[in-house]
């Protein structure tokens, strides 16, 4: 199994230290902070703290013209559709925007479209429907900024629009109030999720420090979270205060949501909500419609929010069995193409049986697994549905975007995105597709690169630092999970667990045990785990609650194969370290100075922050010939 290789960013070891000292940190985490850009002391202090930021709520696009539109179609007492999307993300943005509406008094209605029936979007026959039934208003959110033409016909049938999005617009913008991060947009932050475009739509109208729009922050996280959006500034503030407000949430639906995800509300995290709750409103949206999932935020009848909380559980139960059944499938096809398409940067997979509720769950697992993009499409009646995903270093709608001439649409993001297409295109489309990516993605980005955030030793491995760590989250897309190295350690007492898919060991790091580890997934590894050899670890630190003890848990991300003569070199410098400086090797003497070690005062560096270290780790000769 390629594990591919580690790479870790340099840092200043005194601004690490000065980091340290003036938050009170241990140097790992304040090295994890220098690294991720937190040098200065007041960024990393405000980062700590999650506050919100107090960014103006009217920087973001038309919102004057919003507000006046929505207020003005109250005072004169017409009705307001919002307009939602099927995705957990458009789920709480309606509600959201519901709730809000509300709170002014609005005459508030809702439209969440099928998957199936009408795919993403806003749609022509939709806005017919709403102006004859009298709908004064539409209110998009999570959708709309490309509804260029469904906009203006929409006009033409009397409805006043306004569109919140935070998707990418086409060359043409709608001609409506537009509220999001668009071109033009005077706005600091422009990576808020749809829900959180919304949330500042209520600002706006209730004004910032309204306690009613506070109280749905639960909504918010959940969303923001949710739509993988980089959780960093307005969003690490949003996802926060959310998740706070969510442990203690006074709405019937996400009380009986966690109950049947298994969710303690008093320690629901950013992972809870990822792998738990998401999932279950998304997949109503994913295998039936998107209505249960609304319904159950925005009931007030516990009995009828603990009904439509279980029929999510239900769908998610089928989502996972359909999820696993197209991927076994995808992977086989893989595995059965000529090595010259397995080698292509880029993959496209079309079956007409393939269910388009999930594909992009399935695109998702085979980028982590072949680290490279993927596109899937799913067979329709008449056009066929595509979701794809994509590695960090490639520009899926942009490689969408070189692609359209095979498209019926496209639409999405950097990291995910959708289309549309017509059968027949499909082998076409797939070739355009594995060009540019061929283009555009070279032979090195195809492999895994794990960054390490801090090089650690053993000894490091405690509560405190696990207590510290936590501080950083919650953790999600432009704040990853951190990941630690702990280099040249011995395996002991290696067993498979979980019906042999995952293995449970001990790491020691010299002579000191750093403690116990568990490898998710690596169960085929176990052979090469017991070998006496030694690996550098990559792990995240955990608390691990067990038998009513807490202790840290190394949990394995990558294990790479040790540098032979790194037990052998540490050993020699630990020996010369005792030594009078005058009689160091050159070596020796580069490396001591390098990591700013004194002999009156020594500082615990990592030696593979050492240049000259690694230099002679790479080299084969003996310590005689190299020193």
């Amino acid at each position: 199994m390629n594990e591919g290789s580690w790479t870790i960013k340099p840092c200043e070891h005194d601004a690490v230290v000065a980091l340290a000292r003036e938050l009170e940190v241990s140097t790992t985490t304040a090295a994890v902070l220098v690294r991720r850009g937190y040098d200065d002391v007041a960024r990393a202090r405000a980062f700590l703290e999650g506050a919100l930021p107090a960014h103006d709520a009217f920087g973001l696009g038309d919102m004057v013209a919003a507000c006046e539109a929505i207020r003005g179609s109250i005072a004169a007492g017409r009705r307001i559709c919002v307009h939602g999307d099927y995705d957990a993300d458009g789920i709480c943005a309606t509600a959201l925007a519901v709730l809000i509406l509300r709170e002014l008094g609005a005459e508030v209605e809702w439209h969440l479209p099928s998957r199936f029936d009408e795919g993403y979007g806003l749609r022509g026959e939709t806005l017919s429907r709403l102006a004859d039934e009298g709908c004064g208003l539409v209110l998009t959110v999570d959708c709309g900024i490309t509804a260029t033409s469904e906009v203006a016909a929409g006009k033409q049938l009397g409805l006043e629009i306004v569109v919140s999005d935070h998707h990418r617009p086409a060359e043409e913008l709608p001609a409506c109030p537009l509220v999001g991060p668009y071109r033009g947009c005077d706005y600091p932050f422009g990576e808020l999720c749809g829900t959180g475009v919304v949330f500042k739509l209520g600002q706006a109208l209730l004004g910032p420090d309204s306690e009613a729009l506070l109280r749905h922050l639960d909504l918010v996280a959940v969303a923001t979270i949710a739509d993988v959006v980089p959780l960093v500034d307005e969003n690490r503030g949003l996802a926060i205060a959310g998740l706070r407000v969510l442990a203690s949430t006074q709405k019937p639906g996400l009380r009986e949501l966690m109950k049947v995800a298994r969710v303690d509300p008093a320690v629901v995290d950013s992972s809870s909500v990822g792998f738990r709750l998401a999932p279950r409103l998304n997949a109503a949206g994913r295998l039936g419609h998107p209505e249960a999932a609304l319904e159950l935020l925005l009931t007030e009848d516990p009995a009828q929010a603990g009904r439509l909380a279980h029929r999510l559980d239900e769908l998610n139960r089928d989502r996972q069995t359909v999820e696993e059944r197209i991927l076994r499938e995808a992977v086989e096809e893989i595995e059965s193409w000529p090595e010259a398409k397995q080698r292509q940067r880029g993959y496209v997979l079309a079956r007409e049986d393939w269910h388009e509720g999930v594909i992009g769950i399935v695109a998702s697992r085979l980028v982590e697994r072949y680290h490279r993009p993927v596109v899937l499409i799913a067979g329709g009646e008449r056009e066929w549905k595509g979701s794809g995903r994509s590695t960090g270093s490639f520009d899926l709608h942009g490689g969408l975007a070189a692609c359209s001439e095979h498209l019926v649409r496209f639409g999405g993001h950097r990291a995910a995105a959708g289309l549309s297409i017509e059968p027949a295109q499909v082998e076409v489309f797939s070739a355009a597709f594995a060009a540019h990516a061929g283009a555009h993605l070279s032979e090195t980005e195809l492999l895994p690169v794990t960054v390490i955030d801090a090089l650690v030793h053993g000894s490091e491995l405690t509560l405190d630092l696990c207590a510290e760590l936590a501080r950083l989250t919650p953790f999600g897309l432009g704040n990853p999970g951190v990941t630690l190295l702990a280099a040249g350690c011995e395996l002991s007492d290696v067993a498979a667990v979980g019906d042999g898919k995952h293995l449970r060991f001990r790491v020691k790091d010299g002579s000191r045990d750093a403690g116990s580890a568990i490898a998710f997934g690596f169960g085929r590894q176990l052979d090469r785990f017991r070998r006496e050899l030694r690996f550098d670890i990559a792990f995240r630190l955990e608390e691990n609650h067990w038998n009513g003890t807490v202790a840290p848990q190394l949990v394995v991300r990558r294990v790479f194969d040790g540098k032979p003569r790194y037990r052998e070199l540490r050993d020699w410098l630990a020996g010369l370290w005792r030594e009078q400086a005058d009689a160091w090797p050159p070596e020796a003497a580069a490396i001591f100075g390098e990591l700013e070690l004194g002999a009156n005062e020594p500082r615990r560096r990592h030696l593979l922050e050492s240049a000259t270290f690694c230099r002679l780790l790479e080299m084969p000769s003996g310590l005689a010939e190299a020193a």
